[in-house]
């Protein structure tokens, strides 16, 4: 009688995201990329256009392309603090998760929103990514600077937002009918 032993690789080590060598760095940049392909399919079958944030009179595919560009920098972001295996860098993890999630949701959900709403949409991804970098420069100062881009274009968005609202909404924009009876 005869036994054979098999050896096989498991999908899960093979394609795990948290790997400490090449294939992981390449891993963790390539999901948040993938998520948003994905995503950006299913809302092209429900019929919802993404709006990405082009000021100063970018065309919007670059508004578009900067975005997207930011995704692989969090994912490394990511790999970096979970590379510590510590409690701190777990957490720090997960937030650049939650912080992904709301980078890739952000231009679905932005449509039907009025000046004020987005601009408090845009505010809160922006602290949410203030508190994630603050998370993750605890564990890791590297991943803090390689997000560093993706925070920047999230605080431009939000301050143009924020100067928008301001500009256009009583007491400080102008009103309509100053002085006329």
């Amino acid at each position: 009688m005869a036994t054979s032993r098999t050896h096989s690789i498991h999908i899960k080590t093979a394609l795990d995201a948290d790997r400490h060598d090449a294939l992981g760095l390449v891993l963790s940049g390539a999901l948040p990329l993938s998520v948003f392909v994905i995503v950006h399919g299913m809302a092209e079958f429900a019929g919802t256009v993404p709006l990405f944030f082009a000021p100063f009179g970018l065309p919007g595919w670059l508004g578009a392309a900067l975005h997207i560009a930011t995704l692989p920098l969090l994912g490394v972001a990511r790999w970096m603090v979970v590379e510590h295996e510590s409690r701190e860098g777990r957490n720090a993890g997960w937030w650049l998760v939650g912080l992904m999630a709301g980078m890739i949701a952000l231009p679905f959900v932005v449509g039907p929103l009025d000046s004020l709403l987005l601009c408090l949409a845009s505010m809160s991804l922006l602290l949410v990514g203030m508190a994630t970098s603050l998370r993750v420069a605890k564990v890791s100062p590297r991943a803090a600077l390689l997000m560093l881009p993706g925070v920047l274009w999230m605080g431009v968005s939000a301050f143009v937002g924020l100067s928008l609202v301001a500009a256009w909404a009583p007491p400080f924009g102008l009103t309509n009918g100053n002085g006329q009876s």
